[in-house]
């Protein structure tokens, strides 16, 4: 009949909003680890290569910025996030897919890293800051999750910045000599960008979890 198709269709939205509000809890409460562990790893990194191009090391040093899947890989095994009881849903397989596709896409930008080096760096840049803030406003989008959401747009603004940045050396660069200053502060750019898209949040994910755990109590 129609009132049990109605009903049908209400049980499953109810469904559907059950399985995203459970899987945004559980990212929520699990999510501020990774985030703290793969954003100070990005901006530790980043202010390494920083310091060593500042000082005129060689550019075999610039192989440093794969430290940071070695160290975030490490570390997240180190610290791992707390194993929820509660049974995965689709929603959760769907936020899994996004972010193994996203992990995928950094591979061929990591070999272009490699092969090409020195001159494509705003540009590798750019792509791993896109790829990052897709996959982290998506995430948000999917499980309707302010921090998340914000986050990954602040990560977008953050590209336009280093694409903005990239084309005024550009521009600067046909009327005068660029000082290498000035051609490394897209490297502090990006670590800002990894602040604002990951640290900052991953205290703020931190802080909700450890006020919402205080209130049970």
């Amino acid at each position: 009949t129609m009132e049990e198709k109605q009903l049908d269709a209400r049980e499953s939205i109810e469904l559907i909003t059950r399985m995203i509000r459970n899987t945004r809890l559980r990212l929520e409460r699990n999510a501020g680890r990774p985030f703290l562990v793969w954003g100070y790893t990005t901006v530790a990194v980043s202010l390494l290569n920083y310091a060593l191009n500042i000082a005129g090391a060689d550019p075999a040093w610039s192989l440093t910025w794969f430290l940071i899947p070695l160290l975030g890989v490490v570390l997240m095994r180190l610290f791992p996030t707390r194993k929820s009881t509660e049974p995965r849903t689709e929603i959760d397989r769907i936020v899994n897919a996004l972010w193994l596709v996203c992990s995928l896409a950094l591979i061929p930008i990591f070999i272009l890293a490699l092969f090409h080096g020195h001159s494509y760096r705003p540009s590798l840049f750019a792509l791993i800051t896109l790829v990052m803030s897709i996959g982290t406003a998506s995430t948000g989008l999917i499980v309707r999750s302010k921090v998340y959401t914000v986050a990954g747009l602040l990560g977008m603004a953050g590209t336009a910045a280093l694409a903005l940045w990239d084309f005024t050396l550009k521009q600067l660069a046909r009327t005068q000599e660029v000082d290498c200053f000035m051609l490394n502060n897209e490297i502090l750019i990006f670590a800002a960008i990894f602040v604002v898209m990951m640290v900052i949040p991953g205290h703020i994910i931190n802080f909700q979890n450890r006020r919402e755990e205080a209130g049970r109590k």
